[in-house]
């Protein structure tokens, strides 16, 4: 059986002692937070407003472990203490797998008042880790956010709209059955704790709009950046219609091994697309000159390729000079562009909106959130093959919780299928397209397919 805090008639009482205890009584020690693992993290602000509530605290080593995953007592204790604060007591061996541990008299407590029933072999199983979906559901009905309404779709949809549409996390980041980290949850329970103490109002509108919205932008499109000491070379072009009050589309365009970023911006067609309704900007391989350009070092692991980087830079410059709509961040790619693409799709899925690549596979299989994709290759082609453009497609079908059931989308000589019952918003097209001719008119199988550009911006302007 599951943890059935949010039901429990005790439930209300507590979050009445949670204001009373927390938000007229807070914590003023004004202690610094020393955490060791968290002076760059997203979320360190609400680790710091948790801290100084005394809701958490640092592990034995120094470190607070915010990527790593949160278990049923570490929830437990966060949801005791911001509720009671000290007046829990003490307890101990309440279930067969509950000794006299830290978190022991945390789930005594809660054993003893009712506010939470065993699995069926009588044990509480303290180190199970808890899904994004459960850590929704439990905080949000806590809270008396969100109640539970039976309807279409998923149980948990309720709970991903609620924190998308009140810009606290957005639905095109949040896998239902990914792990929750203990840094997304210090993150979760700092805002609902700001919305009790009223410094902040859940209006079901969300914010896409960047940190450079309302700003004048640069006099020129910018063209570098320093990325790890080095600098790095790219093309912007800003879109004709583009205002600093209105959030903007931004497409990343990553060329392949061969071709510079010159030379795709030619072919690649997303800015005769576009009709200027976007930013684009083209990265550099490196090296920049030479017939073979790359997008990591050799000693890469998969998860952590050098030009992660370089988006991740890109993305924060382009936000924070232009008025970005952050929830329409794409990304195209061919050949080796395409590989990049596809790992980058798996690696930033919690940034990126959707993805359009031609002609690779990937390396990479640990997603951190939905994108919606359309993946094209000639399955003739001799220089990506078609086993690893298949490992690509699957692995974003596992990223986006998609089933097996397809059905035919576009014209049919587009030769596309579309899987459905995917996560919301983050469908899958797969074209396995015959396209075989180069610009001079000779037999090239790895070819961009002259439609490409069109279909792939159309694509990301049906992700509203």
């Amino acid at each position: 059986m599951i943890l059935y805090l949010w039901r429990n008639r005790y439930l209300v009482l507590i979050f009445l002692l949670f204001i009373s205890i927390i938000f007229f009584h807070p914590k003023t020690s004004g202690a610094t937070m020393t955490f060791s693992d968290v002076d760059w993290y997203t979320y360190r602000e609400s680790i710091q407003y948790l801290y100084d509530h005394g809701v958490v605290e640092w592990y034995p080593n120094g470190t607070f472990g915010p990527h790593l995953a949160i278990n049923r007592a570490e929830i437990m204790k966060i949801i005791l203490v911001s509720s009671l604060g000290s007046a829990i007591g003490s307890g101990s061996n309440c279930f067969p797998d509950v000794g006299n541990d830290w978190f022991a008299k945390y789930i005594c407590y809660a054993q003893s008042h009712g506010m939470i029933k065993w699995y069926t072999d009588g044990t509480f199983k303290p180190m199970q880790e808890v899904i994004v979906a459960e850590a929704l559901k439990m905080w949000l009905e806590g809270f008396s956010i969100v109640s539970h309404e039976i309807g279409q779709g998923p149980w948990y949809q309720p709970y991903i709209d609620f924190v998308h549409d009140n810009t606290i996390f957005s639905k095109y980041s949040l896998l239902p059955n990914k792990n929750m980290t203990r840094g997304e949850m210090a993150y979760l329970v700092h805002q609902l704790m700001l919305e009790k103490e009223g410094n902040r109002t859940f209006t079901n509108q969300r914010i896409v709009a960047s940190s450079g919205c309302g700003k004048q932008a640069p006099s020129f499109a910018p063209t570098s950046s320093v990325v790890n000491g080095q600098t790095r070379n790219y093309i912007t072009v800003i879109g004709n219609t583009y205002n600093e009050n209105v959030p903007m589309k931004i497409i990343f365009a990553f060329h392949g091994r061969t071709n510079p970023n010159t030379m795709v911006r030619g072919y690649y067609d997303i800015e005769e697309a576009s009709k200027g309704d976007a930013i684009i900007v083209y990265p550099s391989g490196l090296p920049e000159e030479g017939p073979s350009r790359n997008r990591s070092n050799p000693w890469d692991i998969a998860s952590q390729l050098r030009d992660f980087a370089l988006f991740d830079q890109l993305v924060k410059e382009f936000e924070d000079n232009y008025c970005i709509n952050k929830d329409q961040i794409f990304v195209v790619g061919h050949s080796l562009g395409a590989w990049f693409t596809n790992s980058l799709s798996c690696a930033r899925g919690d940034i990126i909106r959707a993805i359009g690549s031609v002609g690779g596979g990937t390396t990479i299989g640990a997603c951190n959130g939905p994108v919606a994709a359309m993946i094209m290759q000639n399955p003739d082609d001799n220089l990506s093959s078609y086993a690893a453009w298949l490992t690509a497609r699957d692995q974003l079908l596992r990223q986006n919780s998609c089933w097996d059931e397809i059905q035919s989308v576009g014209p049919e000589w587009w030769n596309c299928v579309e899987y459905i019952d995917c996560q919301k918003d983050a469908p899958v097209i797969w074209c396995p397209h015959s396209d075989s001719l180069n610009e001079q008119g000779n037999y090239y199988p790895h070819t961009w397919p002259d439609f490409a550009g069109e279909m792939i911006w159309d694509f990301f302007v049906a992700q509203k």
